[in-house]
């Protein structure tokens, strides 16, 4: 059982970054603005995608003592295809993400999507499916904590398209001069973190109490 199936990941509770504190450093660097934060998130789901496609068929092939190296070295393949990807046909989001882009070889999220540590048998089809609800879970994740360190950070949001660059809206909904430059910095983030993590835990457990008072 990996930890995906094993924690019942979801986007509420058990969020991979709020709840399970998966990917959570890129997560706190890359969330300064919305533009950012969709460009990873996607990035994140197709890289998601792939690595359960390659690394399920490695487990056929790999006995679980080599399984680590042998998903390192798949992921590190699918993040510098990735980069080089980015880099070429869309510099903007490439320069947005900087160094954080390259890091996601190491990233925990992607090792435990490739079933690293995960000693039982699993298919294709259900490392898919569990890495796909990671994914999505993963974007929700990330929009939600760029909006908010956005908007309080500089008053509004400035979106463009991640891939091309070019500005698709703009809004304010705090004058500049009472935006609060705190929330674009480390200790900003950490604070947006805890308190979405407090809000999706409640939302959860809402959720949870609803569905047994229904039966």
């Amino acid at each position: 059982m990996n930890i995906f199936e094993k924690n019942n990941v979801g986007f509420f509770r058990n969020n991979p970054v709020l709840g399970l504190s998966l990917g959570l450093t890129t997560a706190l660097a890359i969330t300064t603005s919305l533009t950012n934060a969709i460009g990873m998130g996607i990035i994140m789901l197709l890289l998601l995608y792939m690595t359960s496609i390659l690394c399920g068929f490695a487990r056929k092939a790999v006995s679980a003592d080599f399984r680590l190296p042998v998903n390192l070295a798949i992921i590190a393949f699918l993040v510098s295809l990735a980069e080089l990807l980015i880099k070429a046909y869309a510099p903007k989001l490439a320069e947005g993400l900087g160094t954080f882009l390259p890091l996601l070889v190491a990233s925990s999220l992607l090792l435990f999507a490739a079933g690293t540590f995960d000693k039982t048998e699993k298919t294709i089809g259900d490392l898919l499916g569990d890495n796909v609800k990671a994914g999505f879970a993963y974007f929700l994740a990330l929009v939600v904590l760029a909006t908010v360190r956005e908007i309080l950070g500089t008053g509004g949001i400035i979106f463009h398209d991640p891939f091309r660059g070019t500005q698709l809206f703009s809004f304010n909904i705090i004058p500049t001069e009472f935006a609060l430059g705190l929330f674009m910095q480390p200790a900003g983030a950490l604070l947006v973190v805890a308190l979405v993590s407090a809000l999706f835990a409640a939302i959860a457990n809402a959720r949870a109490t609803t569905a047994k008072g229904g039966k």
